[in-house]
């Protein structure tokens, strides 16, 4: 197993696909229909990263990423939207995103961002007790 991903979105055609590509390259995939359900399993279930949509009913991305830094401070968080913005972009990546995607996105840069992610994720740039991790 390359690593446990998380796929948070409110759309299940965009969960379904995301769930189905990352499980080919090797990944154990889970998904949550939105942020509260994706805090809820992320509080019963260890996850290397998380892949959220921005734009949801109840807690958007943002949310959605700030409540898991706050409780898990070394998850890596990957935002996707399809409502790209310079402002958005600096707030996710300032809250601590790893990467902000805009979609439509190509898969090879997805699954390049994924790896990466999950590789800082587990060794910090300081050494392993650099983020309390």
């Amino acid at each position: 197993m390359r690593g446990r991903i998380l796929v948070v979105d409110d759309e299940e055609d965009i969960r379904e696909a995301l769930e189905m590509i990352l499980a080919l390259e090797g990944y154990d995939v889970r998904t949550a229909e939105g942020g509260a359900a994706a805090i809820a399993r992320a509080e019963v279930e260890p996850f290397d990263l998380v892949i959220t949509d921005l734009k949801m009913p109840g807690m958007d991305g943002v949310e959605t990423l700030m409540a898991l830094k706050q409780r898990h401070p070394c998850l890596q968080v990957i935002v996707a939207t399809g409502y790209a913005s310079s402002e958005t972009a600096r707030r996710c990546l300032s809250e601590g995103a790893h990467a902000y995607l805009k979609k439509p996105f190509d898969m090879d840069e997805l699954l390049r961002l994924v790896e990466r992610a999950i590789a800082d994720g587990r060794v910090p740039p300081d050494g392993p007790s650099a983020r309390g991790c």
